[in-house]
């Protein structure tokens, strides 16, 4: 049997630094610790393994202080 993780990829804009991916990433995991965040500064897109809701994890980055670009 398989089990496929699921990801969400979102793109934020305020995103600009290490530090922003640090923080970010830090109020993913505090949710949901087993899930993986990946960054593309360049574009300013997010992934986030094991996580199934957008708007879950839009919560959590916007709370961090971070804005979300609505798709």
């Amino acid at each position: 049997m398989r089990f496929m993780s699921m990801s969400v990829q979102l793109k934020v804009p305020s995103m600009v630094c290490g530090a922003c991916v640090k923080t970010i990433t830090a109020a993913i995991t505090a949710h949901l610790p087993t899930a993986t965040v990946s960054a593309d500064l360049e574009h300013h897109l997010l992934t986030v393994t094991e996580a199934t809701d957008p708007q879950q994890v839009k919560g959590w980055i916007e709370a961090a202080g971070h804005e979300v670009a609505v798709p």
